[in-house]
């Protein structure tokens, strides 16, 4: 199964969309503007909840609770390296490429791998493909993507923060 993600390069919102190989809306990702840490929704096409990420703060380096269905399921943390960014996830589930440009593979605890990401280039905005492997894994999968998506956006608008206060 492929999927789309499709994030508006400017927007009002924290708010972007997963589609199908059809074009049609299958996922709505939904994150408060304000709040203390990353709280962020993942909606099904019915806008039913199927998953919830929520930043854990007072850590070092990001932390990100992951429930999905209602349910606590894992921890997301990101490792304290300099010029990577990895994560070490407590499902056992292991993020392997270069999440911080968005490609990278997910293995599941098998050894499997579940599914594949690819950031697109030359495209307004941020897009990217979804290649998933594995359907039963789909909310993990979407849960893990979400979380790093959101970390290395946060990492990447304090960089550009912090370059345009010094200058």
């Amino acid at each position: 199964m492929k999927l789309f993600v499709k994030e508006k390069l400017f927007s009002m919102h924290n708010r972007y969309y997963i589609y199908n190989e059809d074009e049609e809306l299958t996922y709505e990702i939904e994150s408060k503007v304000i709040s203390i840490g990353d709280k962020t929704t993942i909606y099904d096409k019915d806008h039913n909840v199927v998953a919830y990420i929520e930043q854990e703060i007072f850590h070092f380096t990001p932390h990100y609770n992951v429930y999905i269905e209602g349910e606590y399921k894992y921890q997301i943390k990101k490792k304290f390296q300099f010029f990577k960014n990895d994560y070490e996830l407590s499902n056992m589930y292991k993020v392997d490429g270069s999440a911080f440009n968005l490609n990278f593979t997910i293995i599941n605890n098998n050894g499997e791998t579940v599914a594949l990401v690819n950031r697109k280039l030359l495209s307004i905005g941020d897009k990217y493909q979804i290649e998933i492997i594995d359907e039963k894994d789909i909310y993990t999968i979407l849960t893990i993507i979400v979380a790093i998506t959101n970390d290395v956006d946060r990492s990447q608008a304090n960089s550009s923060n912090s370059a345009n206060s010094s200058n």
